[in-house]
């Protein structure tokens, strides 16, 4: 098992990847979406529902990680299993299982959209 310490440096390490893959993708889409109501390309059509879909993808996904490994936290604290570190370390894997589906999405749309 990992140190506290490492699990949240390992979190905190992910959420700065996933800033900077943020900031670059909502680059890449500003201008499409000011264009959009005056210009409605098809593939700017696309772009903007991948947009949304993506997004509720994303929440479905990471909700039901997150109350996997709630569950699997719960158990343990049930049977007398888990201790303070524990409920530390497991309240990050329930974070970190939360937001590694829309982490994932934001680092594949900076590539796909910095290729063009």
């Amino acid at each position: 098992m990992l140190s506290f310490q490492v699990m949240f440096i390992r979190a905190m390490s992910s959420a700065l990847e996933t800033s900077q893959a943020s900031a670059v993708t909502i680059g890449h889409r500003m201008p499409i979406l000011a264009t959009l109501p005056f210009w409605p390309h098809p593939d700017n059509l696309i772009e903007a529902s991948r947009m949304v879909t993506e997004k509720f993808e994303a929440l479905a996904e990471g909700a039901v990680a997150a109350t996997d490994e709630m569950a699997q936290l719960g158990l343990r604290a049930a049977f007398g299993k888990a201790d303070a570190h524990d409920l530390a370390s497991g309240l990050i894997s329930v974070a970190v299982a939360a937001a590694r589906p829309a982490q994932r999405r934001v680092r594949a749309n900076a590539r796909r959209l910095s290729r063009h």
